[in-house]
């Protein structure tokens, strides 16, 4: 019996992985409608900075969540950001971002068979030609939902481990 929830979790988490390595795929070759595709209807999308602080005694947290979200979307905005990507009017991707995401240390937490929380590592490198370089490190923490065919990112938080952003941040997460 054992061998058989072991059997179970590891499918689990190989087909986890694959959405994730999906989900890197299409960004990083700027399928973004079809990246959409892979959000239910109602999916809200945040991203936090984590900040340094200095703590009241030895025993507390060098680093803290700010209090409200860098930005906080639901599934409407996220698209709206998407159609304008796709309108090249977004002046600060002209030229487009060339991206890659590295994702890692997939983890499933907790769930139902229908629900169930994910945490991933990610590193993501955006150039634009002639203009700027980025590298952002972080971890996202997700909530999926399994659909009729296979699952679905339902809640995405980010969280990055840097406090000194661009000016814009024109690519996901």
């Amino acid at each position: 019996m054992r061998s058989a929830l072991r059997t179970v979790a590891t499918a689990l988490q190989l087909e986890i992985e694959r959405l994730y390595a999906l989900e890197a795929y299409l960004l990083d070759e700027r399928r973004f409608y079809d990246w959409l595709a892979l959000f239910t209807e109602d999916a809200t999308y945040s991203v936090m900075v984590r900040e340094a602080v200095q703590p009241l005694d030895a025993a507390g947290a060098i680093y803290q969540y700010p209090e409200a979200p860098a930005f906080d979307e639901d599934h409407a905005f996220t698209t709206l950001r998407v159609k304008r990507l796709e309108t090249r009017l977004a002046h600060a991707e002209q030229p487009p971002s060339l991206t890659r995401h590295l994702i890692t240390n997939v983890l499933i937490h907790e769930g139902t068979e229908d629900v169930i929380r994910v945490s991933s590592h990610f590193q993501v490198y955006q150039h634009r030609p002639g203009y700027s370089e980025h590298v952002f490190y972080g971890k996202r923490e997700d909530t999926l939902h399994r659909g009729p065919e296979d699952w679905r990112i339902a809640e995405r938080r980010i969280v990055l481990d840097t406090s000194l952003l661009p000016r814009t941040i024109t690519i996901f997460f």
